[in-house]
């Protein structure tokens, strides 16, 4: 049996933090999609796996991951499986120090994650694995979502904060390379739009995250509208932002749906052999674009 291994990370939006419990779209239950317990907080055993079921471990409710990890292993062979692991945090971001690599807290905790699973994976004869990619979903905190009012520029931002973690990533985990895809997802339409004016900083570098690192790609969650059809916000109405107390989060059923996205930036990222050109993105103070690589994946 080989595993197609998929990380995912970031802030609240990135461990599914909602509260809808019906209405959205649903996967039936596979084995052959796995969840890894890195850590007996989430109610599990740690170093165990499970069938992956709402929530993933390190998940609060209905997030993007799954669905991803459905619509990847619809492309593999019968004897390939998937195995899901989420070590993001909620309210956590560069700002704050918690993503900055080498040193920040969650960044480190992730690698050891990440190499728990793989230990455990290779304690079973004949079983190996493959890192297949890296999703994201942060930048709330990093764009005034922070109790400092910090709002980061788009060089600050794309350069030493996502890109400096792509990089750190790739680098650590075991068994990722400088061409395993990291996907990045855009913030809730309305939030960006209508509660974080003149902060479009951050989510242009998100959007721009190919500009720097080659097999990258972003999910486009301008797909999703500002508002429902009955005004309120198109987003979650009960989890909020801890700081402003506003709509923040996707609902379960955008989730669901962003994780499409996930997957279309997946498919696009697996073509970016070389980064897409950007004045924007190098006149940057620091900017090196990643080198052309060979092959995706």
């Amino acid at each position: 049996m080989k595993w197609n291994i998929i990380w995912v990370g970031g802030q609240s939006n990135s461990v599914g933090t909602n509260s809808q419990t019906s209405g959205y779209p649903t996967w039936p239950l596979n084995p052959r999609i796995q969840m890894f317990c890195w850590n007996a907080q989430h109610g599990c055993t740690t170093g165990s796996f499970a069938q992956a079921a709402y929530p993933i471990y390190g998940e609060s409710n209905v997030g993007f991951s799954l669905t991803f990890a459905n619509l990847l292993m619809q492309s593999l062979p019968e004897d390939e499986g998937v195995l899901l692991l989420n070590t993001g945090v909620g309210g956590t971001g560069f700002h704050d120090g918690n993503w900055d690599p080498p040193n920040g807290k969650l960044a480190v905790q992730s690698v050891n994650a990440v190499t728990m699973m793989v230990n455990a994976i290779l304690m079973n004869p004949g079983v190996n694995y493959t890192f297949n990619s890296l999703l994201w979903h942060q930048g709330e905190e990093d764009s005034g979502d922070n109790g400092d009012k910090y709002h980061a520029d788009y060089c600050t931002y794309l350069i030493n904060d996502l890109s400096a973690l792509v990089d750190f990533f790739r680098s650590r985990f075991p068994g990722a390379t400088n061409s395993t895809p990291f996907i990045d997802g855009g913030l809730l339409p309305y939030w960006q739009d209508n509660v974080a004016g003149g902060t479009g900083q951050v989510p242009d570098a998100i959007y721009a995250l190919n500009t720097s690192r080659a097999c990258t790609g972003t999910a486009d969650s301008r797909v999703f509208q500002d508002f429902n059809p009955d005004g309120t916000p198109a987003g979650d109405p009960n989890y909020r932002s801890g700081v402003s107390g506003m709509v923040i989060h996707f609902d379960a059923t955008q989730a669901t749906f962003l994780g499409f996205e996930y997957w279309r930036a997946y498919l696009r990222s697996m073509s970016l052999t070389n980064v897409v050109d950007s004045s924007r993105t190098s006149n940057c103070a620091g900017s090196i674009p990643q080198p052309p690589v060979t092959r995706c994946g």
